[in-house]
């Protein structure tokens, strides 16, 4: 045991403790339902699809994988599919996944070992490329093309500086051929390694080989490879730089006439909203201070970040610039031997001793900092649950997960079925599935009642829900709340009495704001229960009756109604109608930041009043003292509210 944790395996035992991290992080999202299906259903599919020699259709969007990305690393590992995935299945590309970032991290420590002396700087290495922000981000995205790529790398690089040429070609090959982007970051690592051996003959030639390699393979995939794929109303997509233009050769020419613009784009907002200001600049400031820094004292290093800060922050998309999802993977995995090559080089043992320790302090206290949403330039790009494994709620499940593992278990393998996003993944390792609410010839239906397909509104989604739960050719055949699986039967029943079983009976509310108790000083629902105090009261303008309530900027939230049954309510409708000429005033549900509802528009009148609605599933475990049902004006104007009904209905 003495043995196992000497100073001669410390390395080892660092890569075994955040390896356990990796899978525990990676596993468990999976697990608890909370991989998505862009990009995890999708992988999951394409991986069954190659590993059966096909090249189906993804009915996520149109077209197959490789339209959407042209990449051929889901197919490097069809051997795994067929050697593990009967015992891991829909986790396997989880754990080649972490296997990789695994393997990268290790020939980061083996580059560092290879050019110095200083046993530390291997352990400062290994550490350091498992506490950047980065890392842990890229949770959000579960598996992705441009993670797995990224690692191939350090890898091309370690066999490049031992001069097993032969090996660094085949990586070459493998790299070039799995992201779009890889030939043009390979044009840059080649210069920067032409700078490091341009005494070296061999070296340099090799190099120049690599750069023709890669521009060749880059004209090819835009020119031949990737229109080949393409289908007539369905072009690439993923060129998104319409600052510099509509395609690679377009955007060339602008940087080579407008350098300065160019570089200047690096740094602003080139877009015209203002809400995007300052999202590069947190992207810079993290990594700076993240180690970044001492690349400055070995410039070079900074070349072979060009391209993939290039393709971050130039992007049309505000999201790709900052530090969430996986849209910094590249610079944290190349970034680690970038920074502990710069501290190889220094002379001082005692200064690089000191900048490791330091720089992992910083990087460490960082990484914590920002994966606090609060602290974040735009706290939507974190989502807390997946990536903060010291924090009680990412073990905490959304529902009863071996019940709904026993609910999925009861669609056959090779069924048709439509699923919903976080339920997708679970099921994606089969030929015909589809995302609901596409649902298509599909046999069965699953889904949560809170998981909406983003492409779509609640309400499209609150609507769709409803109507297969509600149509007679759709059989409730199971339900582990919030999670229901629907059977096609031609001949079953009308599914209403079906649906009706699972509820006990419902609750109405209905203020007109003509009851009051001018004792109390309180406006009452038709059950006498308050509905508000008189303080918003008004005869200005009126729906029905002669009173209103009334919001005005100075007073633009109405009194929270709070509710004691939530432990057995389930489905909340919520309406109003609405008289706002600047047409933001809303009806809010909410539980903090746990839950949150706004109404929309369901009906227009020429009057200018408009109904207002909220359709929802309750989750359970809500808190009573939190959750609370309000409205709510964002206007200059007042805004008037009129014939409050509020419908509860309760599960048995």
């Amino acid at each position: 045991m003495k043995a196992l944790f000497s100073k001669k395996n410390l390395p080892v035992f660092v890569l075994i403790v955040f390896g356990i991290i990796l899978f525990t992080m990676g596993i468990l999202n999976h697990y608890y339902f909370r991989t998505y299906t862009y990009d995890y259903g999708n992988y999951n599919f394409a991986f069954w699809d190659y590993s059966h020699f096909q090249l189906s259709p993804i009915y996520t969007y149109s077209g197959n994988f490789l339209r959407d990305h042209f990449s051929f690393t889901l197919m490097y590992f069809v051997p795994v599919y067929w050697l593990l995935n009967w015992l891991t299945q829909t986790y396997t590309l989880i754990i080649i996944q972490n296997c990789i970032i695994l393997a990268g991290a290790w020939y980061s420590y083996k580059i560092i070992k290879l050019k110095t002396d200083n046993f530390w700087l291997g352990v400062g290495v290994l550490f350091y490329y498992f506490v950047l922000l980065g890392r842990y981000t890229a949770f959000l995205a579960d598996v992705n093309l441009a993670i797995i790529s990224a690692c191939f790398i350090p890898i091309f690089i370690y066999y490049f500086e031992t001069r097993r040429y032969t090996i660094s070609l085949i990586i070459l090959v493998l790299s070039l051929f799995s992201r779009e982007n890889i030939p043009i970051w390979f044009i840059f690592i080649f210069i920067v390694l032409i700078i490091q051996h341009r005494k070296e003959k061999k070296a340099v030639q090799y190099s120049l080989i690599g750069i023709v390699l890669s521009i060749v393979y880059f004209i090819l995939l835009f020119k031949i490879f990737i229109p080949s794929f393409e289908l007539p109303d369905t072009k690439y997509s993923l060129f998104n730089y319409s600052a510099l233009g509509a395609t690679p050769g377009e955007a060339l020419s602008f940087i080579l006439k407008n350098p300065f613009e160019s570089i200047k784009m690096f740094f602003i907002n080139h877009t015209t909203d203002p809400v995007n200001d300052g999202i590069k600049a947190e992207f810079y400031w993290v990594y700076l201070i993240s180690g970044g820094f001492v690349l400055f004292l070995r410039p070079q290093y900074l070349i072979w970040f060009i391209p993939i800060i290039a393709q971050k922050v130039l992007n049309d998309s505000p999201f790709r610039w900052g530090i969430g999802s996986y849209y910094c993977i590249e610079v944290v995995t190349l970034l680690p031997l970038s920074v502990f090559l710069v501290l190889s080089s220094l002379k001082s043992r005692s200064l690089q001793i000191g900048l490791t320790m330091a720089i992992c302090i910083a990087t460490i206290s960082m990484t914590i900092y920002k994966l606090n949403p609060n602290n974040n330039r735009a706290p939507s790009e974190i989502v807390s649950s997946k990536i903060t494994i010291y924090d009680k709620s990412f073990f905490k499940a959304p529902f009863n997960i071996k019940a709904v593992n026993k609910l999925l278990n009861q669609i056959p393998p090779k069924a048709r079925v439509s699923a919903s996003n976080y339920l997708y993944p679970h099921l994606a390792q089969r030929q015909f599935r589809y995302v609901f609410p596409d649902v298509r010839d599909a046999e069965y239906i699953v889904f949560s009642v809170f998981d909406d397909n983003y492409i779509l509104s609640h309400e499209i989604n609150e609507q769709n829900r409803n109507k297969y739960l509600s149509d007679s050719k759709w059989e409730i055949v199971s339900n582990e709340f919030p999670v229901f699986l629907l059977k096609l039967n031609e001949s079953s029943t009308k599914n209403e009495s079906k649906l009706q079983k699972l509820f006990s009976h419902s609750d109405t509310l209905f203020c007109d704001y003509e009851k009051i108790d001018s004792t109390k000083g309180t406006m009452l629902f038709s059950n006498e229960q308050k509905a508000d105090t008189i303080m918003y009261l008004t005869t200005e303008k009126s729906h029905s009756g002669s009173h209103s309530l009334m919001l005005t900027s100075e007073r633009p939230y109405n009194t929270s109604l709070k509710f004691n049954d939530l432990d057995s309510l389930r489905y909340l409708q919520v309406s109003a109608w609405c008289y706002c000429p600047e047409n933001n005033a809303y009806i809010i549900a909410a539980n903090g930041t746990d839950f949150y509802m706004s109404s929309n528009i369901d009906v227009k009148e020429p009057s200018g009043w408009n109904h207002l609605i909220i359709n929802c599933w309750v989750p359970g475990g809500l808190d009573k003292k939190r959750f609370a049902v309000y409205l709510w004006s964002q206007g200059k104007q007042p805004a008037y509210f009129d014939d409050l009904r509020i419908i509860k209905t309760y599960m048995k």
